[in-house]
């Protein structure tokens, strides 16, 4: 598991991977996803603007970034259960880390854990624009914080 090791600095983010590796059919994996609470809260109805809504998603998906003390922290709702709970998974596996050091991980986590071999197209549509919403967040902050 070299890989993991150096994305997985903090010990929840390990006790998450954890927890989903030891589940073996793809079955399992998204039962739990969709059954775990997230470490973060749900995103609130009055957070559920039209300029947080991701285009493109059927079930309707909001994203939030909050930056505290150098850290990004991510929050998400989904209409759907299932996307709710893969988008709150990746919330949570990207959560209190800087910028810089979202921006190495990049996507490898959700590909070491093979996450979209897990959902339908359309799933793997919000996957992806979480991906890309955490990682612009990550390098707009990033440049920002370079530019002071």
């Amino acid at each position: 598991m070299e890989p993991l090791q150096k994305y997985l600095r903090d010990e929840r983010h390990w006790e998450l991977v954890e927890e989903l590796l030891a589940l073996y059919t793809p079955e399992d994996r998204l039962s739990w996803l969709m059954e775990r609470t997230p470490f973060h809260a749900e995103l609130a109805a009055h957070d559920r603007i039209e300029s947080r809504k991701v285009p493109g998603c059927l079930s309707g998906l909001w994203l939030k970034a909050d930056l505290v003390d150098g850290r990004c922290f991510f929050s998400a709702h989904s209409e759907s259960d299932l996307v709710n709970g893969v988008v709150s998974f990746i919330c949570d596996l990207y959560s209190n880390r800087s910028c810089e050091e979202i921006l190495s991980i990049g996507d490898a986590l959700t590909s070491y854990l093979k996450i979209d071999g897990l959902l339908s197209t359309t799933r793997k549509r919000a996957l992806s624009s979480t991906l890309a919403f955490i990682n612009a967040t990550a390098s707009s902050q990033s440049q920002l914080e370079s530019a002071a």
